[in-house]
């Protein structure tokens, strides 16, 4: 499975699980960035287009050396601060196969005396969708769509990041899981490989220390402030996705880092407040990763609040003469979803035709968006918006492309997930069955979430 899975759910982490389906892999559910080894000689990235040589690179020092005296001097300034705050955004976006996708999470880090506040947010969304607080004491991680915390003694090896495989995979492409490690020089430098110093450049009017190598597999830019504070200004990574089929595309991550230093942090940072309706959880990826939807087929459909790009509500409840209901969650954000949309568009046409009703759920991002997109690329299926990923949640959907079949009676017959033509596959199978059973429809529409017992 790939190493990496991006954003949150609500928006994010449920775009590295999109990543695996394009790979054609069994995804586990929820946060993208697994990466064959990018081509060393790859050309660089607009980022380093716009950085002008300033200087030459020194000659006198190696560059590996020239590399851990730069990150050792950061090291040491961002050691002499008491506190720290640091903000980053992460923006990346799609070329080769998968071209004009783009997408950004934005991540912040509050630290001071070994405790330290992660928070990481969808952009478009007022609230953070994982937060992980470390008090000294215990390491306590938020899920907050899905309302799971996990909770370790701050000194055992379960509080370790690598070991908190929702954060890990959540923070991939930050530098925030870096610069937590306990030894963050020993750990860059047993990671950092093929180091080339490219001296002092100019990036966007600030003069900056280059160095481009390779970590895990993928080609990185990093450039560190050569004026005034020491600190990471920049960090940039390729990573070569596969679609499965012969073919890949690459995914560019550009962190920009804003840094402040010794400013007191609010109240209560470090303190994690949970709902009172937050169950906790040993590991919370192994949790949604086993967690299946088996007791909710069969059952009504539960109440699903879905707007329109007006934001008129929409309702689910059956009609005269449909044989069923399909929603298809989906996001801009999540590439293979995207790029099956001509053929699932011509699929959604033929069912359609039979007498089913579908809907093109978009997960987690904000209507202007999603009109922006449809109106570039129209789609056959009603458009229907789930901003706060909340009716994905309630029906337990972890990653992209996903469906969900619901029958005349209103119960959920299926939920399939996988690659875009699994999905396909076995959505055609279910609406099949369906038409086949010839089933008589209701005469009375039972509303989403009733039982249609008698009362």
């Amino acid at each position: 499975m790939q190493s990496t899975m991006k954003r949150l759910l609500s928006a994010g982490l449920l775009a590295a699980v999109c990543q695996a389906s394009a790979a054609g892999q069994t995804a586990p559910r929820l946060p993208v960035r697994a990466a064959t080894p990018a081509a060393a000689n790859r050309q660089a990235s607009p980022a380093a287009a716009a950085a002008t040589p300033a200087t030459a690179a020194p000659t006198q020092v190696g560059d590996n050396e020239r590399f851990a005296q730069v990150v050792g001097q950061a090291l040491l300034f961002l050691g002499k601060a008491e506190s720290f705050t640091l903000g980053v955004q992460s923006k990346w976006k799609a070329t080769g196969d998968a071209p004009g996708q783009t997408g950004q999470s934005n991540y912040r880090l509050l630290a001071r005396g070994g405790k330290y506040r992660i928070e990481v947010q969808a952009a478009g969304q007022s609230q953070p969708q994982l937060i992980h607080v470390n008090d000294g004491q215990h390491a306590t991680t938020l899920l907050v769509a899905h309302d799971l915390y996990s909770q370790h003694a701050a000194d055992s090896p379960q509080a370790r990041i690598e070991s908190n495989q929702m954060l890990a995979q959540s923070l991939a492409g930050s530098a925030i899981d870096i610069l937590l490690q306990p030894n963050v020089a020993e750990y860059v430098g047993r990671g950092a490989q093929g180091v080339k110093d490219h001296g002092q450049v100019n990036l966007a009017g600030k003069a900056c220390h280059r160095f481009d190598l390779l970590w895990d597999g993928a080609q990185v830019e990093l450039y560190f402030a050569a004026q005034g504070d020491p600190l990471l200004v920049q960090f940039v990574r390729h990573c070569a996705v596969p679609t499965g089929d012969d073919s890949c595309y690459e995914m560019v991550h550009t962190a920009s880092f804003d840094w402040k230093l010794g400013a007191p942090l609010p109240d209560g940072t470090l303190k994690m407040e949970l709902p009172e309706s937050a169950r906790r959880v040993n590991d919370i990826y192994n949790t949604l990763a086993g967690e299946d939807h088996s007791d909710l087929l069969g059952k009504p459909l539960p109440k699903l609040n879905l707007a329109d790009l007006d934001g008129r509500a929409i309702s689910l409840a059956p009609q005269a003469g449909q044989r069923g209901t399909v929603l298809i969650f989906w996001a801009t954000w999540c590439t293979p979803s995207v790029a099956e949309m001509p053929a699932v568009s011509q699929f959604v046409k033929s069912q359609a035709e039979r007498g089913f009703r579908f809907y093109a759920v978009n997960v987690g991002e904000a209507p202007s968006d999603v009109r922006r997109f449809t109106a570039e690329s129209p789609m056959v299926s009603a458009i229907a918006l789930d901003t706060q990923g909340a009716v994905s949640s309630a029906l337990r959907i972890a990653q992209l492309p996903a469906a969900v079949v619901v029958g005349p009676d209103n119960t959920v017959r299926s939920i399939v997930t996988g690659t875009p033509k699994e999905v396909q596959t076995k959505v055609a199978t279910e609406l099949a069955a369906l038409a086949a059973e010839g089933e008589k429809l209701p005469t009375t529409a039972r509303r989403p979430g009733s039982t249609g017992l008698p009362k």
